[in-house]
C-alpha cells in the first residue's frame, strides 16, 4: 500500500481492488458481487446422457451364443443369437421395437413394452413375428451378466429394435 494513506483509506482501497478483481466472472454472468442471490433465476442443468441403451437385432442364422455378458454390446448380440424369426417371413419388412429393463441377475424386470410396430409386406406374419420376439426373451433370460455389468445396467431401459428387412 502507498505510504501516507490512512488506515481507513488503505482498507477501502483493498476492498475496491478485491471487488474489481473478483467481479469479472460475475459480470460475465450478469451478476455483481454486491447483489443478493436471486432465487427466481434458475440455471439450466447440463444435458443428460441418453435415457436408454439402443440396439438393432437382425436375423442371423449362425449367430454365436454369448456365454458371458460383460459389455453392453454383448447384450444385443446375446438376444440376436436367441431370436428365431418365423419361417417364411424372410425379409418381410417387419419391424418391432420393444423397451424393457433387466434385473442385476439378468432377468427381465417388469413387463416389456412394444413401442413401435411396422407390418411390412406380409400382414399375416404379425402374430408369428411378435411371438418370435417374445420367445427370444423367454429362451435367453436370465442373461448371463457378469456381476459388474449386472450392477451397472440393473433397472436401466434397453430398447431393442427387431428388424426383418434386408440390410442396406
Amino acid at each position: 500500500m502507498p505510504v501516507g494513506l490512512s488506515r481507513k483509506a488503505q482498507r477501502i482501497l483493498s476492498i475496491l481492488l478485491l471487488l474489481a478483481a473478483g467481479s469479472s466472472p460475475l459480470a460475465a454472468q450478469g451478476l455483481s458481487p454486491l447483489d443478493d442471490f436471486d432465487e427466481e433465476r434458475q440455471y439450466e442443468p447440463p444435458p443428460s446422457l441418453p435415457e436408454s441403451l439402443n440396439g438393432i437385432v437382425r436375423p442371423q442364422e449362425d449367430a454365436p451364443e454369448v456365454r458371458r455378458i460383460d459389455r453392453i454390446g454383448d447384450v444385443f448380440r446375446a438376444v440376436q443369437a436367441c431370436w428365431r424369426p418365423p419361417s417364411g417371413s424372410g425379409y418381410s419388412g417387419q419391424e418391432l421395437t420393444i423397451r424393457l429393463s433387466f434385473k442385476r441377475s439378468g432377468e427381465v424386470l417388469g413387463q416389456p413394452r412394444i413401442t413401435y410396430y411396422r407390418a411390412g409386406t406380409i400382414p399375416e406374419q404379425r402374430e408369428p413375428f411378435t411371438r418370435s420376439v417374445r420367445d427370444a426373451f423367454m429362451r435367453c433370460t436370465p442373461l448371463p451378466f457378469t456381476e459388474g455389468l449386472g450392477g451397472a445396467v440393473a433397472g436401466r431401459p434397453f430398447v431393442f429394435r427387431f428388424v426383418d428387412s434386408q440390410p442396406m
